[in-house]
């Protein structure tokens, strides 16, 4: 099971000191011919946050001066920071009507588009910038920023590398900006530039070696692009600086369990828990360890309580849901992931599983619901067309299940459940030729597929080719954890031959497996209850 790691944001997103960063620009060029002390003053005020002061003077000055391209754009900045944003979009869109190729205007207005939500029109907005003015610094920050947003790396790192002065691969940095030098590992880090990151990295640590925020900060950047020796390398340099922070434990936990130390990830997310005990992502995180070692009561208890503190928390819903399905507990089971498919609709997966839990209760008319509800959403969908087939299999309507296998099986035409299911209706048809060759060629698609092992084996002994069925079976029980059938078609294949102590050792195991498929008193997992789970989706 993979583990659902937080996203982190690392990002240099658009803060207010990127927006000054243009005014600075700005100023670095235009010449105050008219009443310069305004428009100094102004200045001043916005570098040093006075937004409402600076707007006064500047709305005095513009009385006096209505032509004023400076001071509309620095008007335009001190609304901007008031989050004033529709205000100050009209500004910047008036000064452009006049003058389509002010720069100071283009630039900033490219900045309020994305901070209100509208990457592409900024992207689009900042290139032009960059076109009348190449070495536009903050045009070129943003607008990398931008890319990397869209996880666009490969647009992002020419643009970070030229502010950078970095002209070859083995070239060093001419600049030390750090949040340059930082955008730039993140660039490299998301287009899998490992080394690359980690030299930049290694540069940043050669000047801030002692921070404990730039090396979270790097932590994050390098988990984020799962570069987790390094992540776990960085968090574990913090902590060491600065030790029992909630945050630092939490990301080194993560970042263990992600390089399969359990052990480890459980020990520092426990510690991380002793500084938050209302932590349901910890909770969470702790439940995926418990399942990965297949603790199952463990990992029940955790995810519950994660749901506990945060009745919205889906995954922990869903992952409920898994576990009690996967021990076969299918009455507990549907309660979650109903919860985790309300919670999150647009989830098809959590809907998929809805249904075929449905399907497992022989509640059949709920998970018809289900399926053609999410069949209207995604129209052609072949999973579930699949699903519906899935279905109406369950309900003794072959020949309905046929026709949607093989439409399903258009749009994946080598799926093993598909070719598993129509080989399992061909042999219920008495059709043994077809059926014989669609489950060959599951096996051949999928060599671990238990249903095709087990009904191919069935099919030959229905044909009395006991010695060719024997193989196939035993190599489906390989794959077989907990169904009883396919050790009882062996212990008649075993007899058969006149394989007796093979014949007694299938029965006694069949046996074992029959009485363990009971369903469970109340107090085992949650009040279990069994199906037959061969030939499902999504597994």
């Amino acid at each position: 099971m993979n583990i659902k790691r937080t996203k982190f944001d690392v990002s240099f997103g658009y803060s207010r000191r990127m927006v000054l960063a243009f005014l600075f620009a700005f100023f670095a060029t235009v010449s105050f011919a008219q009443s310069p002390n305004d428009l100094q003053t102004a200045s001043n005020l916005l570098r040093t946050g006075k937004y409402t002061e600076a707007e006064t003077v500047l709305r005095k000055h513009l009385k006096k001066f209505p032509r004023s391209t400076s001071a509309s754009v620095l008007l335009g900045v001190s609304l901007d920071q008031q989050d004033r944003f529709s205000e100050a979009e009209k500004i910047y869109r008036e000064i452009l009507v006049k003058k389509s190729k002010e720069v100071s205007a283009l630039a900033n207005l490219g900045v309020l588009l994305a901070k209100t939500n509208r990457g592409e029109e900024a992207i689009k907005l900042l290139e032009e910038v960059l076109v009348l003015a190449p070495g536009h610094q903050q045009a070129s920050y943003n607008l990398a920023a931008l890319f990397s947003a869209k996880k666009e790396y490969r647009k992002a790192i020419p643009l970070l590398e030229r502010m950078l002065g970095i002209t070859t691969p083995e070239s060093r940095p001419t600049s030390e900006d750090s949040a340059l030098m930082l955008s730039l590992v993140s660039a490299y880090a998301g287009e899998g530039k490992k080394k690359e990151a980690i030299a930049i990295a290694d540069l940043l640590q050669e000047k801030n070696s002692d921070d404990p925020r730039l090396n979270f900060t790097l932590g994050l950047i390098f988990a984020d692009s799962e570069h987790f020796e390094y992540a776990k390398l960085m968090f574990e340099r913090v902590n060491s600086k600065v030790p029992n922070r909630f945050e630092v434990l939490y990301n080194l936990g993560l970042a263990d369990y992600n390089l399969g130390l359990l052990d480890k990830s459980r020990e520092v997310l426990k510690r991380a828990l002793e500084l938050n005990p209302e932590s349901s992502e910890v909770f969470y995180r702790l439940g995926l360890i418990a399942s990965a070692k297949n603790e199952s009561e463990n990992a029940l208890g955790l995810w519950l309580k994660a749901l506990e503190l945060n009745p919205n928390y889906h995954e922990a819903a869903f992952l409920l849901g898994e576990e009690l399905s996967r021990n076969q507990a299918y009455t507990n089971a549907v309660q979650f992931y109903a919860k985790a498919a309300a919670s999150k609709p647009e989830n098809l997966l959590y809907q998929i599983r809805l249904g075929v839990n449905y399907v497992r209760l022989r509640q059949y008319g709920d998970a018809r619901a289900v399926f053609d509800r999410e069949q209207k959403t995604h129209k052609g969908d072949s999973n579930l067309i699949y699903l519906q087939g899935y279905l109406a299999r369950a309900e003794g309507n072959y020949d309905r299940a046929i026709k949607l296998f093989e439409q399903a099986l258009v749009g994946m035409p080598d799926n093993a459940d598909i070719l598993a299911n129509l080989g399992f209706l061909a042999y219920q048809k008495g059709e043994d030729v077809k059926a014989e060759k669609l489950l060959r060629k599951t096996i051949s698609v999928d060599p671990k597929n238990l249903s095709a092992h087990y009904d191919l084996g069935r099919l030959l002994m229905r044909e009395k080719k006991f010695d060719e069925a024997i193989p196939i079976l035993e190599e489906g029980a390989k794959f077989s954890t907990n169904d009883p059938g396919i050790y009882y078609q062996l212990f008649l294949a075993y007899s058969r031959t006149k394989q007796k102590a093979k014949a007694d050792l299938a029965l006694m195991e069949f046996r074992r497996l029959e009485e363990l498929s009971r369903p469970k008193s109340g107090t085992e997992i949650m009040n279990s209850q069994t199906g037959d789970s061969r030939n499902e989706p999504l597994k």
